[in-house]
């Protein structure tokens, strides 16, 4: 029996992630977190759909591999479509039926639901989900919303854990009965230390870099990094940037997506085209960072958003929406500034960092020290090592 019982313990856990939109800050989440958990001793797999994968899907998941993970590619689509959704189901079930997994863990809504039924339906006793924002929260449509909400209801009953990454998701899965307040356990998302970029540590190298992009050195820049979809509220940062009066200051945003086409076209109705720049797809936001004076989310919901977090750690003063999920990352006045979702107030809030440059660097100082307290990949790691030990 003794030596049964040695065997068990040398056995690696198994995990599995199953994810259907491999964009935005649920790639990053993936690909800072799958291979640090391969290094922390864990057997893990990712399940996932090229449909929505960025523009470094391939090189990403050659990556994953390289770094230990196991990737299944299987079909998904974002929508709810009956016939596309059976089939992607089916085969995520024979997947889960054929492999011994110890852990299914799910992410998003359409991985979420297609996951943790397949668990259930596979046998496998231990199936946890991150929401990274809750569907129904960013969802403007009433039929819509309570449709999402129904489904994570059904869901939550097949949930052994719902580890979210903010205190609005356990406030909301409690408060809509989607799952008890003692399944919920919240983990931060997390970022490496990384480097201070230099142009945040040097006012000569900012201009230099600024310079370097194309731009006059005294030129502002405010930047937002986000994919171009309906609820990160594109279309009032560009409005906001129309309403800056602030001289000299252009408007980046970084990111692609459904809505590239339409903000486009957006900026050329508002005659924004000298003042607003959309850069596309970055691969590496280092170098925005480092000659951003300010970086801006105007989104209407978020879970716990990594342009923040990245803000953060780049020492850039931040303006964001005053929406779950901001909110708990930036605490007015003392680690950005917080406004109301709407151009008028963003653009204000904009120009007041742009014209208080001592406070906008003591605001990015703290962000930068609460960052390092609070978000480092070390301590999410520590965190969900911890939660799959207990677990199985």
């Amino acid at each position: 029996m003794l030596y049964k019982y040695e065997l068990m313990e040398l056995r690696k856990i198994k995990v599995v992630h199953i994810l259907e939109g491999f964009v935005g800050g649920t790639s990053t989440y993936i690909n800072t977190v799958l291979p640090q958990l391969v290094r922390e001793g864990f057997d893990v797999t990712l399940i996932v759909s090229i449909n929505r994968g960025g523009p470094e899907f391939d090189a990403q998941l050659t990556a994953l591999r390289q770094n230990g993970v196991a990737v299944s590619i299987v079909p998904m689509c974002r929508q709810i479509n009956p016939y596309r959704d059976v089939r992607s189901f089916i085969t995520i079930l024979h997947l889960l039926s054929k492999n011994d997994f110890d852990i299914v863990h799910t992410h998003c809504s359409k991985g979420g639901a297609l996951g943790r039924l397949a668990g259930f339906l596979a046998g496998k006793n231990t199936r946890l989900h991150t929401p990274h924002c809750f569907a129904f929260t960013r969802c403007n449509n009433r039929t819509k919303k309570l449709l999402y909400l129904s489904i994570e209801k059904f869901l939550g009953k097949l949930t052994t854990k719902l580890v979210v990454v903010a205190q609005s998701e356990v406030t909301a899965a409690v408060n809509l009965k989607i799952v008890p307040g003692i399944k919920c356990i919240r983990v931060n998302n997390g970022l490496s230390n990384g480097r201070l970029l230099p142009g945040k540590s040097s006012q000569l190298r900012n201009s230099i870099e600024k310079i370097s992009l194309g731009f006059d050195k005294n030129t502002n820049i405010v930047t937002t990094a986000c994919r171009l979809v309906e609820y990160k509220g594109i279309f009032r940062f560009i409005e906001a940037a129309g309403l800056s009066r602030i001289p000299n200051t252009v408007f980046l945003i970084a990111g692609d997506g459904e809505l590239r086409a339409s903000t486009e076209r957006f900026v050329r109705e508002k005659n924004l085209s000298d003042k607003v720049r959309l850069l596309g797809h970055v691969p590496n936001m280092s170098r925005i960072y480092a000659v951003s004076d300010v970086v801006a989310l105007c989104s209407d919901a978020e879970a716990q958003p990594y342009i923040l977090l990245e803000a953060m750690r780049a020492k850039c003063p931040i303006v964001a929406t005053n929406v779950p999920g901001n909110e708990e990352l930036i605490q007015n006045d003392k680690t950005g500034l917080l406004t109301e979702p709407t151009p008028a107030a963003i653009a204000g809030k904009i120009d007041e960092t742009l014209t208080d440059r001592d406070k906008a660097d003591r605001l990015a100082e703290n962000a930068y020290e609460y960052f390092h307290k609070h978000h480092t990949l070390k301590t999410q790691i520590a965190e969900l090592t911890k939660i799959y030990n207990s677990l199985v």
